[in-house]
């Protein structure tokens, strides 16, 4: 080959060359729905319609729900992440085939699993079938009702701690770290049986390790970013889904607490009791230390940001509308005089508080959003679109879940949309925010008991209120997969006079 004199034009055009190849590379699969008469955001090259998120602008919740509101009229929509195509699916209808009857199709999620983490490849959100299926059936009798009403008086305690804490405390607080140091000793204590202090010392390990899984700042950003759209990536870089240490630190903490309590036969009615005699009763040799570790993690990261979330947005919530407060403040009062005292079965009859959280969970999901991948070709029903074996699909919970024609003025709060909690569900789903069908979220009811004693344990000796620094709207952080303030949830706790 004879290269002109100069190297300047030859280099030019190896640029060109080589940005058109790129181009042609980033670009080539964006005719994939149009090819199949499905509507779509139209893209732009090598970012596809996921420029906002990759440069963490948006959330991937909030980006569905601008996508969401694009899309109104039609039943699904196709969009691109990166140059992958995603289906995104909003017809209640259809969402309920891919979430629950049709769920064998649709069994698995689309981000990374984690595999060359030995911890995180038996984390049962990021599992594939048919792992995801044996070790699900394994943790689940660890959240039976029995299993829950034994751990009632270990979060009561906590509870109670928490009282004290504000007792201590009152003033402008933000409702979302003191809601994450209830959440953390929770989970401490019920689950890997130890005493967190984080109610004693705002710089406890155990409190730090929780804040640095789930900050807003770019490392966590661009993780999760890259687990649920570049899933390449975390095979090739072995990208850990959390710090190594952090990890480590729990992962010790569990096993530590585990192999004292089994070798010494000690028993506190905790989930770790339970779990020492799930492995007892297995006889298949599947409950190896790997998944106990993972199970540790999968405590912990499951059930801090559901409880610390909805306490802190109830809590907001209720600080701005006075009215609603006192109507679940009687509520709970009055639960307590008639049963004697803080009870499993009378916290279970709490309607209104648990309206109040259902609202809670509709406008503020923690996880706005789900995923899935398509096993097999499959006809989407009432349509004439298969999708095909390998495709990734998107369900638009936050779009769902503020959509007028479901929820009448979707921006306000009315725990009273959930008189009849069956009724929003009737035609198709478009109220999960733990998910539905058989992947529903595992911790759901254990979750839900330690908001319930969280929030009574607030409302039936303080009062919330609105101050100057209190935001309305809350503005999201863009770096966090799960929803949080940009500026934390501030309020006034004060002590109630009467």
């Amino acid at each position: 080959m004879i290269l002109s004199t100069s190297w300047i034009p030859d280099a030019i055009l190896f640029l060109l060359t080589l940005f058109a190849l790129l181009y042609f590379y980033a670009t080539r699969k964006f005719n994939y729905w149009k090819n199949r008469n499905v509507v779509y955001q139209k893209p732009i090259p090598f970012f596809g319609n996921f420029k906002d998120v990759i440069t963490l602008q948006k959330t991937i919740g909030n980006w569905l729900r601008d996508g969401y509101e694009a899309m109104k009229p039609h039943p699904y929509f196709g969009t691109f992440v990166f140059d992958e195509p995603y289906l995104v699916i909003k017809d209640p209808l259809l969402v309920k085939h891919v979430l629950v009857k049709d769920f064998q199709v649709f069994s698995d999620r689309t981000t990374a699993t984690g595999e060359h983490n030995e911890v995180f490849r038996h984390f049962l959100f990021f599992m594939r079938n048919p792992q995801w299926t044996e070790w699900r059936r394994l943790l689940s009798p660890i959240f039976t009702s029995g299993k829950l009403k034994t751990a009632f008086p270990v979060i009561a305690r906590v509870g109670e701690r928490f009282q004290e804490y504000l007792a201590s405390h009152q003033g402008e607080l933000d409702a979302k770290e003191v809601a994450a140091k209830y959440s953390t000793d929770v989970i401490a204590k019920a689950f890997f049986g130890i005493e967190a202090h984080c109610f004693d010392d705002d710089n406890a390990i155990f409190r730090v390790a929780s804040r640095r899984i789930f900050d807003f700042n770019l490392r966590n950003g661009i993780v999760t970013t890259v687990y649920f759209s570049l899933q390449n990536l975390v095979k090739i870089f072995k990208i850990d889904f959390t710090e190594r240490w952090v990890t480590d630190y729990f992962t010790k903490c569990f096993m530590h607490a585990f192999d004292v309590r089994e070798k010494q036969g000690l028993r506190v009615n905790d989930f770790i009791d339970f779990l020492i005699d799930l492995k007892r009763k297995d006889t298949s040799g599947d409950f190896d230390i790997l998944k106990l570790k993972g199970a540790g993690m999968q405590f912990f990261l499951a059930g801090f940001e559901t409880t610390s979330s909805t306490i802190s947005f109830t809590l907001h919530e209720l600080c701005l509308n006075r009215t609603i407060q006192d109507k679940v403040r009687s509520e709970i009062l009055s639960n307590l005089e008639e049963h004697n005292g803080l009870t499993y079965e009378g916290v279970l009859n709490m309607k209104y508080l648990d309206m109040c959280i259902k609202e809670t969970l509709r406008k503020y999901p923690v996880l706005p959003f789900l995923d899935r991948k398509c096993s097999e070709d499959y006809k989407l029903p009432g349509t004439d679109l298969t999708i095909e074996k390998g495709t990734n699909i998107y369900i638009p919970m936050f779009g769902l879940q503020y959509d007028e024609q479901y929820f009448p003025e979707p921006e306000k709060f009315d725990p009273d949309r959930f008189l009849d909690s069956k009724k929003c569900n009737a035609n198709g789903l478009v109220y999960f925010p733990f998910g539905e069908g058989p992947r529903i979220c595992i911790g759901e009811r254990i979750g839900l008991l330690s908001v319930k004693l969280g929030l009574i344990s607030v409302l039936t000796k303080f009062e919330v209120e609105r101050c100057r620094n209190t935001p309305d709207p809350v503005d999201f952080a863009p770096k966090s997969l799960v929803l949080q303030s940009k500026v934390g949830l501030p309020m006034t706790f004060k002590r109630l006079t009467s």
